[in-house]
């Protein structure tokens, strides 16, 4: 029962943030506005609350030891990435944030998490920064 009420949840959310994301406008003159990419993850969200819907109750359980270390990982990770950057910007806190999610939630060594956490960046502000013309919060160092 809890299960089903948290993936209407998810649902509901979804929903409201497209809601949201549509008042902000999809597209414009220069190309996408600020509602398009916020839209698409909305349905994200609530494409994956209908699945979760459709399927039968899994009774989870809560995660313990190393699973429980992986989750914190990933929320403190994230928590950290949304603080630093206005501070750090873009790049230094993404960079740092991948390469702690890639350490605690990933098995990888230190150089593939250092080399992909720096491609995946660059690839981001490549994408973003410069086919779409966002822009991205820049550091102290102005990169």
């Amino acid at each position: 029962m809890l299960e089903r009420a948290l993936n209407a949840f998810w649902i509901l959310l979804g929903a409201g943030a497209a809601w949201h994301a549509w008042t902000l406008g999809l597209t414009g003159a220069s190309g996408p506005e600020s509602g398009l990419f916020p839209l698409l993850a909305a349905f994200i969200v609530m494409g994956a609350g209908l699945v979760l819907l459709s399927k039968a109750p899994l009774n989870p359980r809560l995660p313990r030891g190393a699973a429980l270390r992986r989750v914190a990982g990933v929320v403190i990770g994230l928590a950290v990435m949304a603080a630093a950057l206005p501070y750090a910007g873009f790049a230094v806190s993404g960079a740092v944030t991948m390469l702690v999610l890639l350490r605690t939630a990933g098995s990888s060594g230190w150089v593939e998490s250092v080399m992909l956490s720096l491609a995946s960046v660059a690839t981001v502000i490549w994408i973003f920064g410069h086919l779409l013309g966002m822009i991205l919060p820049r550091g102290p160092w102005g990169w």
